[in-house]
C-alpha cells in the first residue's frame, strides 16, 4: 500500500494530539470518520498503528518508528505546495545578491534566513565582491541587487533603498600607533604619510574617489586580507566598526585618536537595483527585513 500524504498528517495529528477528537478538530473532520480512516490503513497495511482502551489511545512501535519520516514528507510537501503557490504569483525560482566586500556579511544573513522561511525552495546565490564590481555586475544582469555603502556619485540608472548605517574608523597596528604617538602625530593628516589599505579591486574605478586619504595605498578584495594586513603593520585602514571591534578588543589593532576631528565616519547602507526593473516579491521582502533588522 502506498500511504498518501493525507494519511500521514492523519497519523502525526493523532500522534500529536493524543485521540481521535482532538484530530479530528484539528483536521475538520468527525471523529468517527478519523477512526474509520485509521482502521483501513490498518487493514491495508496489517499493522496495528495505535493501541485502543476504553479511556486511552497511544501509538504503537510501529507509528513511533515511521513518525520521523512521516513528518520529513509532510514539511516537504507543505514546501513545496507553498513554493507552488507562491510561483503562480510570480515568485522567481532564484535570486542572486551581491555584498559589498567591505560590508559586514552578518548584518545581512538573519534577513537571508527569515527569507528562506518564508520561501524554503528558494534559490539564493550570494556573490562578494568591491563595490564597484558589483555595480558593473548589477549592469551585466549578472546579479539582481546589491548592497553597499552610498557613493558620492548618483547612477540615474539605479534605485535604492536605505537599510542602515555603519560607522568607519582608521586604525592602524599597535606598532604603528606607537611609532605615531612618539613621534607625536595624531592629526588626521599624518594618515596621508603612512600607506593606506583599501577594500577595492584595480580592474573598476573607485565608487568614491573620496575614499582616499594617502598618496601610497594597496588594494584587496577582500576585507579580511585588509585588517590582516594592517595588523602586520603593512599600512593603516578604514573599517566597519561592528567588524573590527573585537580587534580593539584585543588590541591587535588600535583604533587612531585624531586632535582635529573624531575618528568615527557614518557610512549609509543601500540595497540597490536598475531603475528600468522592478524588485520581485522575494526582494521586495527580502528588503524589507534588512530594513527592520538594521534598526
Amino acid at each position: 500500500m502506498k500511504l498518501s500524504s493525507e494519511q500521514l498528517e492523519l497519523i502525526l495529528e493523532i500522534i500529536d494530539r493524543g485521540n481521535f477528537s482532538a484530530a479530528a478538530r484539528a483536521l475538520n473532520r468527525v471523529p468517527s470518520a478519523v477512526s474509520m480512516a485509521i482502521a483501513n490503513i490498518e487493514a491495508e497495511l496489517n499493522l496495528k498503528l495505535f493501541d485502543r482502551s476504553k479511556n486511552h489511545l497511544s501509538p504503537t512501535e510501529i507509528s513511533l518508528s515511521i513518525e520521523p519520516h512521516a513528518r520529513l514528507i509532510v514539511n516537504k510537501i507543505r514546501q513545496l505546495e507553498m513554493h507552488l503557490s507562491e510561483l503562480s504569483t510570480g515568485l522567481d525560482t532564484s535570486i542572486c545578491i551581491g555584498v559589498a566586500a567591505d560590508l559586514n556579511q552578518k548584518l545581512l544573513l538573519s534577513g537571508i534566513q527569515q527569507l528562506t522561511q518564508r520561501y524554503p525552495l528558494l534559490n539564493i546565490e550570494m556573490i562578494c565582491a568591491p563595490q564597484q564590481e558589483l555595480k558593473a555586475r548589477l549592469h551585466n544582469n549578472e546579479i539582481d541587487l546589491y548592497v553597499a555603502y552610498s557613493s558620492s556619485n548618483i547612477d540615474t540608472n539605479q534605485r535604492f533603498r536605505l537599510l542602515g548605517v555603519e560607522k568607519f574608523v582608521a586604525a592602524v597596528s599597535p606598532q604603528d600607533a606607537q611609532q605615531l604617538k612618539d613621534s607625536h602625530k595624531n592629526e588626521l593628516t599624518t594618515l596621508s604619510e603612512l600607506r593606506q589599505i583599501i577594500v577595492a579591486s584595480k580592474q573598476y574605478p573607485l565608487s568614491d574617489p573620496r575614499i582616499l586619504v594617502s598618496e601610497s595605498y594597496w588594494y584587496t578584495d577582500d576585507l579580511f586580507m585588509a585588517i590582516n594586513m594592517v595588523e602586520q603593520g603593512l599600512g593603516w585602514g578604514n573599517f566597519p566598526l561592528s567588524v573590527v571591534y573585537e580587534n580593539f578588543s584585543k588590541q591587535s589593532l588600535i583604533r587612531l585618536e585624531f586632535n582635529d576631528t573624531t575618528n568615527g565616519l557614518d557610512m549609509p547602507i543601500h540595497a540597490i537595483w536598475p531603475s528600468y526593473k522592478p524588485l520581485n516579491q522575494a526582494l521586495q521582502l527580502l528588503i524589507e527585513l534588512w530594513a527592520k533588522n538594521f534598526k
